[in-house]
């Protein structure tokens, strides 16, 4: 493994060790690690010592540190798991750190290239934030966030399922409901998969969660009714039965505005580079050096 290949695993270890858990509306806050604090235990020491490198201590608040600059999918994971992990990654830093640190090596050449092209980076990524800070407004937060939940489901049922492997026996056990017998029961019994010891309980979902064939008709039933044919999907028979419905809330603009705020950034940027490129004098050539015929964007 080269220097830099090293350097870029050294960068990521702490995401690959966390892992990674969709929409904007279930991203965790940008301020996780403070509120992660607050979920701590109260103690008499605010900052306690969580661990030591010899006499060297790690103070909780280096983790939450650590926690802050980790992507927002990440910082949602439980604190009982997560805050081992970050732990773990804060140790290694100081590990490798002091490791590198007696090496001596910032007159490296290495180093200085390495050092170079992040300057070059940040200044980068510093400007084009504050050319897009000029860019965008209240107004399109407000937006995209209306866009948004306009998107959104409207409505959620709680359902129940019974899933079967054949069409013959989905009938037989709407027989046995129409006689009287508890769904749940039969649910029990007769489902094909991990809810069978939950009566069959699915929860809560939208219409975009399940398979069409099943939302369609999950969607069509009544609360306290099911479904008196079988419906057919790629996993078998199911027997639906519906407890709920309700409709969906969706989360406060507040709430949300970190993310929308991302959201815009990354649309304007693209519309920010389209019109610095055009603006630019440029010229492709194909992987021989020919030169590359463009095409005219609609």
């Amino acid at each position: 493994m080269t220097f830099k290949h090293t350097t870029i695993a050294l960068a990521f270890v702490s995401v690959i060790a966390l892992g990674a858990a969709q929409g904007w509306a279930a991203d965790a806050p940008k301020d996780a690690a403070p509120a992660a604090a607050a979920a701590a235990p109260a103690t008499i020491n605010q900052d306690p010592v969580v661990a030591k490198i010899g006499k060297d201590e790690i103070k909780r608040s280096e983790v939450f540190g650590l926690i802050t600059t980790l992507p927002d999918q990440v910082k949602q994971m439980p604190l009982d798991q997560l805050f081992p992990l970050a732990l773990d990654q804060v140790i290694n830093n100081k590990i490798v750190g002091e490791k590198a640190e007696k090496a001596k090596l910032e007159g490296d050449p290495e180093v200085a290239k390495l050092t170079e092209q992040a300057k070059s980076q940040i200044i980068r990524n510093v400007y084009v934030e504050h050319e897009l800070g000029k860019m965008i407004t209240e107004a399109d937060l407000k937006k995209a966030y209306d866009k948004a939940v306009a998107a959104m489901p409207k409505e959620e049922v709680h359902a129940r399922h019974i899933l079967v492997k054949d069409e013959a026996t989905a009938k037989d056990i709407i027989k046995k409901l129409d006689g009287g017998a508890k769904f749940e029961d039969l649910a029990s019994q007769s489902t094909d998969g991990p809810t069978a010891k939950n009566g069959g309980d699915l929860g809560y979902f939208n219409k975009t969660q399940m398979v069409p064939e099943f939302a369609d008709a999950a969607f069509k039933l009544k609360p306290g009714s099911y479904s008196k044919d079988p419906i057919k999907t790629q996993f078998g028979y199911h027997v639906i039965k519906v407890e709920d419905k309700r409709p969906i809330t969706p989360p406060k603009f507040e709430d949300v505005k970190a993310q929308l705020d991302a959201q815009v950034r990354r649309e304007k940027l693209g519309t920010l580079l389209e019109k610095w490129q055009k603006d630019a004098s440029i010229t492709k050539f194909d992987i021989n050096g020919a030169p590359v015929k463009e095409t005219k964007k609609n």
